[in-house]
């Protein structure tokens, strides 16, 4: 499954690794891309939307709806 979220409060690198780590936590082996001039975020892998929008925002940062 392939998901793509929006996270405006990601400005710099250590938001991205941090949003990465956090994703990862949900599912070691999802493939995470992420762009910080759009500020989206691609994940490959098997968490639902819901669940990576919670750990997305469990670690400080917004997700547009």
């Amino acid at each position: 499954m392939t998901i793509e979220i929006k996270v405006p409060s990601m400005v710099c690198q250590a938001c991205a690794n941090t949003i990465t780590k956090a994703i990862k936590s949900l599912d070691a082996e999802a493939d995470v891309q992420i762009n910080l001039d759009t500020k989206t975020v691609n994940i490959k892998g098997k968490p639902s939307e819901t669940a990576v929008k919670e750990a997305v925002v469990s670690v400080g940062h917004t997700v547009e709806s």
